[in-house]
């Protein structure tokens, strides 16, 4: 493979900037455990997966309790203020691209995502945020992601989608991305190689840090 012209990046947020997927796991597990239901639920599985997608999947074989998702947030933003970490080489990668364009895709509610890239120093590489809403579905499907490419020629009218990349560590990020024509980058962060390249990823990473391998800047 040849290696990237790279003028443009597109961030993943939940398991590829932070760890923030392990949290909402455990968050999902603790809320399991004190209502006592859903105990035969693998949420590993569901990494990545938006609320109401998660819902939508339990809800057919579970009974699912109207309040369990309010419960497991309220856990999660909890925790977050003490145990979420960003990944290693994250701060790296992003130093070494601050002279391209960048723009999170995420699932996760804008204010949340724009809270923690303060928090951790994000924000300063980030010029804006694709982030799910009612107007843009959340991810399997494409649209937080083009979103953010229609973004990215906003800032850059001449841009090609050759010359942009997608950071992502979910199937279901891996499975969006894949229907906008733009390549892939996987990290393992959240499930193996097989997997993420069964789902259509071009490259993956153990560390983030590793693209530099993979492109030009």
């Amino acid at each position: 493979m040849n290696k990237i012209k790279l003028e443009a990046a597109i961030f993943d947020f939940d398991g590829t900037l932070v760890d923030s997927e392990t949290l909402y796991t455990k968050s999902l597990i603790e809320t399991a455990n004190k209502m006592n239901v859903l105990q035969d639920v693998d949420f590993e599985s569901m990494a990545g997966y938006q609320t109401q997608d998660m819902y939508n999947i339990l809800i057919k074989s579970h009974y699912v309790p109207d309040n369990f998702f309010d419960e497991t947030a309220d856990y999660f933003h909890k925790i977050i203020e003490t145990d979420l970490e960003t990944f290693d080489g994250v701060m790296e990668t992003l130093e070494r691209l601050k002279n391209i364009n960048i723009v999170i895709a995420s699932n996760s509610d804008i204010s949340y995502v724009k809270n923690i890239s303060n928090k951790k120093g994000f924000s300063k590489y980030i010029k804006d945020y694709s982030c799910h809403n009612e107007k843009l579905k959340a991810k399997p499907e494409p649209d937080l992601f083009l979103n953010a490419f229609e973004i990215l020629k906003k800032l850059n009218d001449n841009l090609k989608k050759e010359n942009v990349l997608i950071f992502e560590d979910s199937l279901a990020g891996v499975e969006g991305a894949k229907k906008t024509g733009i390549k892939i980058a996987a990290i393992t962060n959240s499930y193996g190689k097989k997997e993420l390249l069964e789902k259509g990823a071009d490259i993956i990473l153990d560390k983030i840090n590793q693209i530099f391998d993979y492109i030009e800047i």
